[in-house]
């Protein structure tokens, strides 16, 4: 027999959830920093079979553009089934009977459009609006240090590699905590929010100044002037690139956004990952890097049947679609 419980506080989550998360992102110590720093009305829904904990769900509500990859302005207060931090985590995991019990559980008693992101499988749920949502680009890591990846790479990536390095050797590179976050950062995560096609939530300072002490900050300076940085996560054997902020008048000088992705990727080599998870956005530069996309779902349904209907035939609207070309980064003794 299944039991449904919604919890509207992470400090009451049962022990187990832990246990059956997928990753960092989708634990009780994360979840209560977004409760703290990003308050966006979270509910965590939980489903027990017989005691056993076997699916749950991050629930949180905003108002967003439906049909953001398509640039059309398109407000609606959605219910989302995600992380409310713009990270490609999925919002439900668990054993697959009990997310799929809990997916019908939360369309039954949430109102409204509910969009579930991030999801590793497309429905085959006649009743919902399913497609693609932008990939995470992963780097399989096998190498034993950075001179093995640079030298497996393809003559035009090696290339350009070497060359951005070269010409930005006085930039200077600094790791650092994140309670060093500044307003400078920040005004350049604004940066790229603006610019950025599939926008979700807008993080606040404090979100940043007080991430937990294993979030690292990577900062690029020219002289004592920041022109961008990142912030990456290290958790077992996955290395996370997160969130990150540019200058883009420097970048067009410095080639800064592709210096500090490269810096992702080395610091992962040097740290043994598995993978290195550079994120869902500039595909083809990671890409170009050695990264591969997993493709991504979403599905959306509405609790009012001639709204679903609608949204189902325009389901096509909702997805992205962007082709992605075959970069095909390293030699082929190395694939």
């Amino acid at each position: 027999m299944l039991e449904f419980r919604c919890i509207t506080n992470p400090i009451n989550l049962p022990p187990e959830w832990n246990k059956l998360a997928d990753n960092y992102f989708q634990q009780i110590k994360f979840l209560l920093h977004l409760e703290k720093f990003n308050p966006c009305h979270q509910r965590y829904y939980v489903c027990f079979a017989d005691t056993k904990l076997v699916s749950a769900a991050i629930v949180y509500s905003l108002r967003l553009d439906i049909f953001t990859f398509m640039k059309i302005k398109s407000p609606l207060k959605m219910h989302i089934v995600g992380i409310p931090c713009s990270v490609s985590s999925s919002g439900i995991f668990g054993y697959p009977e009990g997310v799929n019990s809990l997916k019908e559980h939360i369309y039954k008693v949430e109102k409204g459009l509910v969009l579930f992101l991030n999801l590793e499988n497309k429905s085959e749920n006649d009743s919902v609006a399913s497609g693609q949502t932008l990939p995470t680009i992963l780097f399989v890591n096998h190498f034993k240090n950075w001179n093995s990846y640079v030298s497996a790479l393809r003559y035009p990536y090696r290339r350009r590699l070497n060359l951005i390095n070269r010409e930005n050797k006085y930039l200077q590179i600094e790791k650092k905590s994140c309670v060093e976050f500044s307003n400078e950062m920040y005004k350049q995560y604004l940066n790229v929010y603006d610019r950025s096609h599939g926008k979700l939530e807008k993080l606040n300072f404090e979100f940043f100044k007080n991430l937990p002490p294993e979030f690292k900050l990577t900062v690029c300076f020219k002289n004592d002037e920041i022109i961008g940085w990142n912030i990456a996560l290290e958790h077992q054997n996955i290395y996370y690139f997160v969130l990150g902020g540019i200058d883009y008048e420097q970048n067009r000088k410095y080639n800064t956004y592709l210096l500090l992705l490269t810096s992702i990727i080395k610091d992962g080599i040097e740290k043994y990952a598995k993978t290195i998870e550079l994120g869902q956005t500039a595909e083809i530069p990671k890409m170009r890097l050695g990264g591969t996309p997993k493709s991504l779902y979403m599905e959306a349904h509405h609790s009012n049947s001639l709204i679903n209907k609608l949204i189902k035939m325009g389901s096509r609207m909702l997805e992205y679609k962007r082709i992605l070309e075959n970069t095909n980064a390293f030699k082929e003794e190395n694939t």
